[in-house]
């Protein structure tokens, strides 16, 4: 989850604007026990002994002060901070361990306060005297939280912050909690790992300029590192457990959505109960999102009896929490089908991602998804530019382009797209919509925060302005244009050496599959840069003064041969979240995908060594059968 480091057009707020315990349209929402911090128990703190700290260190193989910090550096993944919390993962030892989280968080903080005060003495603060930095944190339901809440309470109090417990929350309100007034925090940790099993867990950090770019997390995770190696060393103590304030924000946070969905849609005869007449089907998947039910549509006048997941599981019992999960788009199809229903929505198990299925019960997820956004967004603002990542079809280029809007492809990440989107705001270049195959979109309207609860309530607006219009066809008409590709693949290559070489080894085969592709010895692939993109050089070169931080090698190449011309794209990147390389490709013809898949294994898997530490299994079984 990320957001630009700009707001939006409407409330410009500074990281310094100003604290007031004014309560604005927010007035209603408690803070519950703010003057009255709650005390947290030692044992909830979870000191660990040294011997245990040392059982720990030598379950995941370090032996040295060097391999002692190795073991933070690894946990950075891009922007955030991800890890193994808990056993049960074949293969994988426990990681992301308290004391980790402890000085990660006790790193955050400090690095907040610095700017904080640096900002004070360049004239730029209005922080009172003595007052300390105020952050936030939030989590997922995951049963590694309340323990490593605990730690991160813990290091942030020892930075010297103000701690705010949100319980149970998600990643854009963790975000909300630092412009919205009255809380207007200084930053956010949400605590999640999103869709990944229930072992994982992580860190997401913000300041009211929105989520950290990765080498911020970089430079927090090398300060971090330096602590845990002295901690292992004996040097510097846990301290006295910490006093933490808690607040139910995400009453607030629900509020904020009802009040956008009230005054947008400012219905003829149920002003305040527009959703009056609408049911809809919201599968939580067992994570964050059950709130958006019962605080945001049940209030609207929604009925959303036979939604499906909304309690909080942290071992998400039914299926993944991911709007790309095919079980979870299943189950919500029979359920808008089964009941009739006018929407469903899949979460995914932070909110920051969102999928949606129709009344016909089509799965609007992936391209579908940016296209149903992209005519939404092209109404309101005509002639915009939408930003995507290169994984996204033709089909939907030429959607977009056929209503008058510009696709801007970029490279994987929706960090990556939704910062392309900011600078070519920046640039004088008006993109409203900056969305990501996977579900992440973001808009300039909203701080550039990718919100899947906001995503769906500018789609339930959309539900009911056509239903208000006479309009007796569903969301999904909106998208009936839009032309798919004959096929669309994805596959894996496991990188099989020692985590700490994993990421130069799938930067060795992405650079070097580049050269073959260079030096013509793959016919037909030529590197594409998003030819069609008229924003600098689309998703493979930056030309900017100041280009964005890479994080990852990825390369796109249009693919041609005899039969059929150019027929289709291969795009191949570095995953930023586990040791592996992935392949997307998609073609305009049947079987093209697998004729693709050919030439990468004769022309390039199989003769240039990179086979010696990749696992080609998947790409063999997929060229054979």
């Amino acid at each position: 989850m990320a957001t630009a480091n700009i707001s939006p057009s409407a409330p410009t707020l500074s990281y310094n604007s100003k604290r007031t315990s004014r309560l604005s349209s927010l007035s209603n929402v408690a803070l519950r026990d703010q003057s009255k911090p709650h005390l947290f128990t030692k044992s909830s703190v979870n000191v660990i002994t040294q011997k245990a700290r040392t059982s720990q260190l030598e379950s995941v193989g370090t032996t040295s002060s060097d391999d002692y910090g190795g073991v933070i550096r690894r946990l950075q993944n891009g922007s955030d901070v991800r890890g193994v919390a808990l056993d049960g993962e074949p293969g994988r030892t426990v990681d992301l361990t308290p004391q980790a989280a402890q000085v990660i968080a006790e790193s955050f903080g400090e690095w907040v306060t610095e700017r904080v005060v640096r900002d004070e003495k360049d004239g730029g603060g209005d922080m009172a005297a003595g007052t300390r930095v105020q952050v936030s944190v939030g989590r997922d339901p995951r049963l590694s939280g309340p323990r490593l809440a605990a730690a991160v309470f813990s290091g942030l109090a020892k930075a010297g912050c103000h701690v705010v417990d949100m319980g149970l929350a998600t990643t854009p309100a963790c975000f909300m909690s630092t412009v919205l007034t009255p809380f207007n925090y200084d930053a956010s940790i949400m605590m999640t790992a999103s869709h990944l099993p229930y072992t994982r867990n992580g860190l997401k950090f913000f300041t009211r300029q929105g989520g950290l770019r990765s080498s911020d997390v970089q430079e927090i995770c090398e300060r971090a590192a330096r602590k845990y190696v002295a901690r292992r060393l004996g040097i510097g103590g846990t301290g006295m457990p910490p006093a933490v304030a808690r607040v139910d924000f995400m009453s607030a946070y629900a509020e904020h959505l009802r009040k956008i969905i009230v005054e947008r849609i400012a219905h003829p005869t149920n002003y305040q109960t527009p959703l009056k007449g609408f049911k809809v089907i919201v599968n939580a998947g067992n994570g964050s999102a059950g709130f958006f039910t019962w605080a945001v549509l049940d209030k609207l006048g929604a009925d959303t009896t036979r939604s499906l997941h909304l309690e909080p599981d942290g071992m998400f019992p039914n299926h993944t929490p991911n709007p790309e999960d095919p079980k979870a788009m299943s189950l919500t199809r029979e359920a808008v089908l089964a009941n009739g229903a006018d929407l469903g929505v899949v979460f995914d198990t932070d909110v920051d991602r969102s999928g949606v299925v129709d009344s016909t019960g089509v799965a609007i997820n992936g391209d579908k998804l940016i296209a149903l956004m992209s005519s939404i967004v092209l109404r309101e603002h005509p002639g915009t530019t939408i930003v995507t990542d290169a994984r996204a079809s033709v089909g939907l280029t030429e959607f977009i382009t056929a209503k008058g809007g510009h696709h801007c492809l970029y490279r994987v990440g929706y960090r990556n797209v939704i910062d392309k989107g900011a600078q070519l705001n920046e640039d004088g270049v008006e993109t409203h919509l900056m969305m990501e195959t996977t579900g992440h979109g973001a808009l300039k309207e909203n701080y550039f925060l990718d919100d899947g609860a906001y995503m769906v309530v500018k789609i339930i607006i959309e539900m009911v302005r056509m239903k208000l219009s006479g309009i007796e066809e569903g969301i999904g008409s909106l998208i009936r244009d839009l032309k798919e590709p004959a096929e669309s693949v994805e596959l894996r290559l496991n990188i099989v050496t020692a985590p700490s070489y994993a990421k130069g080894k799938g930067s060795e085969a992405v650079q070097t599959l580049k050269e073959y592709i260079q030096d013509g010895k793959l016919k037909g692939w030529y590197l594409d840069t998003c030819g069609d993109c008229w924003v600098s050089e689309g998703c493979l070169v930056d030309t900017n003064e100041a280009p964005a931080d890479i994080d990852a090698f990825m390369y796109r190449a249009k693919v041609s041969d005899d039969a059929n011309g150019q027929h289709g794209w291969i795009h191949i990147r570095q995953s930023v979240h586990n040791p592996n390389i992935a392949l997307n490709m998609q073609s305009s013809v049947i079987g093209g995908c697998q004729s693709i898949a050919k030439v990468l294994l004769d022309s390039f898997l199989l003769t240039s060594g990179v086979k010696e530490y990749l696992d080609i299994s998947q790409v063999e079984k997929f060229v054979n059968n």
